[in-house]
């Protein structure tokens, strides 16, 4: 009945509403304290005549394990999950492809740190594997409507925060706050790197001084455009402010302690399994008494995560999503191994307008980029339709023209009488890394790199034929 009233307690102290016109908004946790943030996080192509967007469910959970002097020891675990990409018909089911925990000290302004003192900050490209957008840092001092300030963030310009005025989310009337930062080259285009710009939008419950709600949007320009080229956007709202006391408090901190353990150990050995193949099956046994015999918490999913990516290793298995646990890049090229995310490119030739990626995984895919005026790219679209002929149906092409010039393009495609239908190839150069052509990109049946090449020679044929064999279903 204690532990009822307590949780009840908690969640109407949000309720609450504040008619101040000045507030302060530094952080006010408690340990034992739980912050359960969901939403979504997508990134989408902004290049013209290319639909691509990926989209990820995100969950946020920070834990407050001890406090003292204004400062508390915190746990942070992110989630990201993703459908998978060919669901039996009816079934919705969301893949977990990252699950990280991490512990840091904040401090009464917002400011996060990790154990050695670096500031932990959000990843500006790829997904946010380390989501901690509910802590701002601000001065300390009350604020009012329009009051600005600047936090400078190590590498990175500063980042500039001013308070938009008040809103009510779900209820809570909070203080809604608009931020933002920019790469030195956003406003004058340069030809020999990406810029950026991101904006936060932050609803701040004075009563936690922590967000309610959170929005940010990132956008990335490549060299040689003067329009932004993608846009990644995070939005998640607190769904659960509960504190837990006694053992509920004591169940979910043990088990946190074991997971960040427990992943230290992994660290080395995930990087190199083979010579370490007794150490590894030692960590694999401990994990799997943890898991066995102890109670579960929300932050067990972080340890078996865990056990999957060790049994990976274990096996040899490569992990498609490695770069997503670990290495957080924008939307780069994809490497054997990886995945490629869905997309939709425009036809020149065929009955349909645009043509979807998924629509043909079930088979392989040669995916190749070809410039149809010269040589070289006749010779390559020629080999794709003698490809095409020898394996029918379980086979996909995408062809991939490098050019602006439809009617030639479909001038080619009556005179080669080609089987299959020509795409505009301009847009995707970034996803497959196309920096030079011919490039020829081998998926097997889940849309995930077997093989990848640029250029043409006479031993392409035979090595793409011999990658082949071991997709192709019998």
């Amino acid at each position: 009945m204690k532990t009822t009233l307590l949780l009840l307690a908690c969640a109407c102290s949000l309720g609450q509403p504040t008619s101040r016109s000045e507030w302060q908004l530094t952080s006010q946790l408690a340990p034992g304290q739980e912050l359960v943030y969901t939403g979504t996080y997508t990134e989408e192509s902004l290049v013209p005549n290319v639909h691509f967007q990926r989209q990820y469910r995100l969950e946020s959970l920070v834990f407050v394990l001890d406090g003292a002097a204004r400062q508390w020891d915190v746990a942070l675990m992110t989630t990201l999950s993703e459908r998978t990409p060919r669901p039996e018909p009816g079934v919705k089911e969301m893949k977990q492809v990252s699950v990280r925990l991490d512990l840091a000290k904040l401090d009464g302004q917002g400011r996060l740190r990790d154990a050695k003192g670096a500031a932990l900050l959000a990843p500006l490209g790829g997904p946010p594997t380390f989501e901690a957008g509910c802590f701002v840092e601000v001065p300390a001092l009350r604020l009012t409507k329009n009051s600005a300030w600047e936090i400078n963030e190590d590498s990175r310009p500063p980042r500039s925060w001013q308070v938009v005025g008040v809103e009510v989310v779900n209820g809570v009337t909070c203080v809604k706050l608009a931020g933002h930062q920019q790469s030195p080259d956003w406003d004058r285009p340069r030809g020999d790197q990406t810029a950026w710009r991101r904006r936060d939008v932050v609803w701040m419950a004075p009563q936690l001084g922590v967000a309610q709600k959170v929005e940010r949007t990132i956008e990335q320009r490549d060299p040689l455009r003067r329009d932004p080229t993608q846009r990644s956007v995070v939005q998640y709202e607190l769904t659960s402010p509960f504190r837990y006391p006694g053992r509920l408090f004591e169940d979910r901190k043990q088990e946190i302690l074991k997971a960040k353990k427990f992943h230290d150990e992994a660290t080395a050995l995930l990087q190199q399994p083979a010579p370490n193949r007794p150490q590894l099956d030692a960590l694999i046994k401990k994990v799997s008494v943890h898991l066995e015999y102890q109670s579960p918490t929300p932050y067990r999913k972080a340890i078996v995560h865990l056990a999957s990516r060790l049994e990976d290793a274990k096996s040899g298995k490569a992990t498609p999503h490695a770069a997503i646990d670990d290495d957080p890049r924008p939307m780069t090229a994809v490497g054997r191994g990886q995945r490629v995310p869905d997309f939709v490119v425009k036809a020149f030739t065929g009955k349909e307008e645009s043509v979807r990626l998924s629509r043909s995984l079930g088979r392989p895919v040669l995916v190749f980029f070809y410039v149809p005026s010269t040589e070289t790219g006749r010779e390559v679209v020629e080999y794709a339709k003698g490809m095409a002929q020898q394996h029918g149906d379980k086979l996909a092409m995408m062809a991939m023209a490098v050019t602006g010039d439809a009617r030639f393009v479909q001038k080619q495609h009556r005179d080669l009488q080609l089987p299959f239908a020509v795409l505009d190839g301009r847009a995707m150069h970034l996803t497959f890394g196309v920096d030079a052509t011919p490039r020829l990109v081998l998926l097997d049946a889940d849309g995930i790199v077997r093989y990848a090449h640029t250029g043409w020679g006479p031993h392409i044929p035979r090595e793409l034929q011999d990658e082949l064999q071991q997709w192709l279903r019998k």
